[in-house]
This record gives structure tokens, sequence and C-alpha cells, in this order.
């Protein structure tokens, strides 16, 4: 059973979600052979204060996702 964990900052739309969800699913049916009922896709939105790289924050940095 796939299970894949989408982690990023918050920002993207529930259209964009569904357009990811689709193509994270179809990945893993033509490539991992998953059953489609099988692949569950979660998304976990951060804010930008959350979440950083290389030691910045994303808030700090002042960009958008």
């Amino acid at each position: 059973m796939p299970y894949v964990q989408v982690t990023w900052v918050a920002g993207r739309t529930p259209e964009q979600k569904r357009k990811l969800a689709e193509r994270i699913t179809l990945a893993l049916i033509e490539d991992g052979r998953a059953k489609r009922e099988n692949i569950q896709v979660t998304f976990v939105d951060l804010p930008p204060t959350d979440y950083a790289e290389a030691g910045v924050t994303v808030a700090d940095q002042k960009r958008t996702p």
C-alpha cells in the first residue's frame, strides 16, 4: 500500500493538489505496479514560518511557494 506524503510551504490551490495527487498516483500505477485503490497521497501544508531551507525560514526569505 503506497503512501506518499508531500510536505511543503502552504500556498497551492486545491486544483494544483488534485493534479499532483493524480500524477503521483499514475506514476505509482505505471512504474510501481500499485493498484489505484491502495495508493494514498497526503499534503502537509506548513506556514512559511515553520519551513526552513539552509537555516533560513521561507518567511524570512520573502518568497512565494
